[in-house]
C-alpha cells in the first residue's frame, strides 16, 4: 500500500516488475531498439513499451519525443492524455509538457510561469528517426551503432512496411530464428521452403563491425520474384547481416536475372518472453507490390510464430552445453557467443 518513508535514496534503477536479470537489463538499455513506425504517430500519444519501461511517444513542431509514460506530479499515465498547442497534456490534472519533457504550465496554479520547478519534468530518453522507425534508448551513451541496411537506405527505393506483430517469446529467439536456414523445408511449407531432403551446405560466419554476415545458397520451393523468371521454383543466395543484438537484413538474390530483394528485421524486448517485430523490404525494382509483400511476410511470420513461442527454455541458452548442436547451426551459435564475449550479457548468477 505504501512506499517506503525512504524510498527515493534505496530504489533500485530498473523497472518495477522487471523480467530481465539486472545485469543483462542494463546492457539491453545501453541499445537502441525500435519502438514504433514513424507513420503511426500522428496527431496523439502513443504507448509503447521498452524493457519493462512504460513509455510515451509524442510529437511537436520541435520532432518526436520519447519519454517515460509517467506525469512525474502524480504518476498518472501521461499517454492517456492529448496534444494542444503543440505539448502533451496530462489527463489528471492538465499539466502541459512540451518537446523536450519540460512543464510549461500548471493550470491549478494561476500564472504558473516562473513558479515552476526545473525537477517538474517528463523522464525523456534518446530517439533518432531512421528506416520509418523510431530507435530509442533507454542510456545516455549507446554502445552499439544503428543497422545499416543496405537498398532498405536508398531514398529511391520505395519501402513495404508489414504489420507490427507480437511474439509471446523472447526477442533473441526470434533473431536466432530468423537466421536459421535449416528450419525452411520443415516449416515454411506455404510460404517459401525447399525440399526436406536437401542438406544445408556448409557455411562461414564472418565477424563485422557491426555484428556477424554469413552467405548461403538456396532453391526455394516457390518463385517469389517479379523479374520475368517463369518456373515453379528459385535457386538464389542468401546473405545475412545481423546487427547486435536484435536487426538483421536478408538480401535475397534470385538467380537468372539482376532482381534484389531486401528483407529487415529488427524487434522490440518488450519484456523478457514478449517481442514487438518490424520488418520492412524494398527491391530493386523501386517500386515493389505493397499487398503482394505484406501477404508473404505474414505468411512467413504465422509459420514461424508457434514454434518459436513454444521453444524451451524460452530464455535463449547462453552456456553452449545445455543444447545439442549440428552444422547449420553455425550462425546460431556464433550469435550467441557474441553475446556474451561483446557485452557481457547471460552473466553468471553470483549466489
Amino acid at each position: 500500500m505504501f512506499l517506503p518513508a525512504d524510498n527515493s535514496k534505496t530504489k533500485s534503477d530498473l523497472p518495477r516488475g522487471c523480467t530481465f536479470s539486472a545485469s543483462d537489463w542494463h546492457i539491453l538499455a545501453s541499445f537502441w531498439h525500435p519502438v514504433a513506425f514513424v507513420h503511426d504517430i500522428a496527431d496523439k500519444p502513443v504507448r509503447a513499451k521498452l524493457l519493462d519501461v512504460d513509455l510515451v511517444i509524442y510529437k511537436t513542431a520541435s520532432g518526436i519525443t520519447v519519454a517515460r509514460d509517467l506525469c512525474p506530479h502524480r504518476g498518472t499515465r501521461i499517454s492517456a492524455g492529448w496534444m494542444v498547442d503543440d505539448q502533451i497534456v496530462c489527463p489528471m490534472h492538465g499539466l502541459h509538457f512540451g518537446h523536450d519533457g519540460a512543464c510549461s504550465k500548471i493550470p491549478s496554479i494561476a500564472n504558473s510561469e516562473g513558479r515552476i520547478p526545473p525537477k517538474l519534468r517528463l523522464e525523456t530518453y534518446a530517439s533518432v528517426e531512421r528506416y520509418g522507425i523510431i530507435w530509442a534508448c533507454l542510456k545516455n551513451d549507446p554502445i552499439w551503432q544503428l543497422p545499416e541496411w543496405e537498398g532498405i537506405s536508398n531514398p529511391d527505393f520505395r519501402k513495404v512496411y508489414v504489420p507490427k506483430g507480437t511474439w509471446y517469446a523472447a526477442a533473441s529467439r526470434h533473431v536466432e530464428n530468423f537466421n536459421d536456414v535449416a528450419h525452411f523445408p520443415w516449416v515454411h511449407t506455404q510460404s517459401f521452403g525447399g525440399n526436406t531432403a536437401d542438406p544445408i551446405p556448409p557455411y562461414d560466419v564472418d565477424q563485422t563491425d557491426y555484428g556477424l554476415r554469413f552467405e548461403l545458397p538456396y532453391h526455394e520451393g516457390f518463385n517469389r520474384f517479379d523479374d520475368g523468371v517463369e518456373g515453379d521454383s528459385r535457386d538464389v543466395v542468401y546473405t545475412y547481416e545481423l546487427t547486435y543484438p536484435f536487426s538483421t537484413i536478408i538480401k535475397i538474390d534470385p538467380k537468372g536475372s539482376d532482381y534484389v530483394a531486401y528483407f529487415a528485421d529488427t524487434v522490440c524486448p518488450v519484456s523478457a518472453r514478449e517481442t514487438l517485430i518490424f520488418q520492412l523490404m524494398t527491391d530493386t525494382t523501386g517500386n515493389p507490390d505493397t499487398e503482394y509483400w505484406i501477404k508473404d511476410a505474414l505468411l512467413i511470420n504465422d509459420e514461424d510464430k508457434p514454434m518459436v513461442e513454444e521453444q524451451h527454455p524460452e530464455e535463449l541458452p547462453l552456456d553452449l552445453t545445455e543444447e545439442i548442436h549440428v552444422p547449420s547451426d553455425r550462425m546460431s551459435l556464433e550469435y550467441r557467443r557474441g553475446l556474451v564475449r561483446n557485452f557481457g550479457l547471460g552473466a553468471p548468477i553470483v549466489s
